[in-house]
């Protein structure tokens, strides 16, 4: 991937299709059903925005389709890494533009979003389809992916912004969102431990069970499990490890209080190298602070056990 080569292995992008497609609508299932309980003027956990403004960043609007922007960065051959601030500019003025949107026109949009990915997904065999594209490199904040991986990605963006309008009233995410959140963390990390080099494993598991990659010279493999294997793992409840990996939550506190446990630290902080690489990489926050900690008075290592 260093070279841009397509490798052998590529995560959940070469799961079965139907599989993929099952996955990421069942993630925006649960998002809609989110988004239609909660109250869209009361504020979310994000400083400054309304459920509103989460959902209306999250839906699709006249000339800011997300999934037509990943296609047309893939056929164009011209994948590259999205400037952070103009993204945020983007995202900004979309969420002021329609402030003042009514609600059900905003959770229209969301639908739209949906509905986009389905119909991409209905024609598997078509010029722009997944078996034609699924595997080429698209533009993404983090950098290059395959547009699979983007697709994929989208989980773990609903499954945060599902938990950040719980001040709103909103339940709880349904487990198929945050399964869908955990499995985009694991498999965008591994994307970019294979591109560092890295042969290495790494798992996020909950109560009942969650997700793990494995990296070699010819990809990386993520796949599901039902406990925690041996070796790297970060173990927590979803919500936990969704909320640690985006920065929502305190490394530490969840730690010190158990919240959190992490295993197999020495492979753990040989992938905090990739955070300097990528900022904006799911589960950054996480391992820069694992890092940290290890660093320190290597108080993780008790917490670890």
């Amino acid at each position: 991937m260093g070279s841009m080569s397509r490798p052998a292995a590529t995560g959940l992008a070469g799961h079965p299709l139907t599989v993929q497609r099952d996955r990421v609508l069942a993630a925006w299932d649960g998002f809609l059903a989110v988004a239609e309980r909660a109250d869209l003027a009361a504020p979310s956990r994000l400083p400054g925005w309304t459920a509103h403004d989460v959902c209306v960043h999250v839906g699709d609007w006249p000339g800011v389709t997300t999934m037509d922007r990943v296609l047309e960065s893939a056929r164009a051959g011209a994948a590259a890494a999205a400037d952070p601030a103009r993204t945020d500019a983007a995202n900004a003025a979309v969420v002021a533009a329609h402030r003042d949107t009514p609600r059900d026109e905003v959770l229209a949009a969301l639908a739209r979003s949906r509905r986009r990915i389905a119909d991409w997904f209905a024609e598997p065999d078509a010029p722009d389809g997944p078996r034609a594209l699924g595997l080429r490199l698209a533009s993404s904040a983090i950098g290059p992916l395959p547009v699979l991986t983007v697709v994929a990605a989208s989980g773990y963006e609903l499954a945060v912004h599902a938990l950040d309008l719980a001040p709103a009233g909103a339940p709880p995410p349904p487990p198929g969102l945050l399964d869908a959140g955990l499995a985009a963390l694991v498999d965008v990390t591994g994307v970019f431990a294979h591109r560092r080099g890295l042969r290495t494993e790494l798992a996020a598991v909950g109560p009942r069970g969650g997700w793990q990659v494995r990296t070699d010279e010819g990809g990386w493999t993520t796949g599901a499990v039902d406990r925690r294997p041996p070796g790297a793992a970060v173990e927590g409840e979803p919500a936990t490890l969704l909320d640690a990996s985006a920065g929502r939550r305190a490394v530490p506190a969840l730690l010190a209080g158990r919240q959190l446990r992490l295993h197999g630290m020495a492979d753990l902080v040989r992938l905090a190298p990739i955070v300097e690489e990528v900022p904006g990489l799911p589960g950054g926050p996480a391992l820069r602070a694992a890092a940290r900690w290890v660093g320190g008075a290597g108080r993780l290592l008790r917490f670890g056990r």
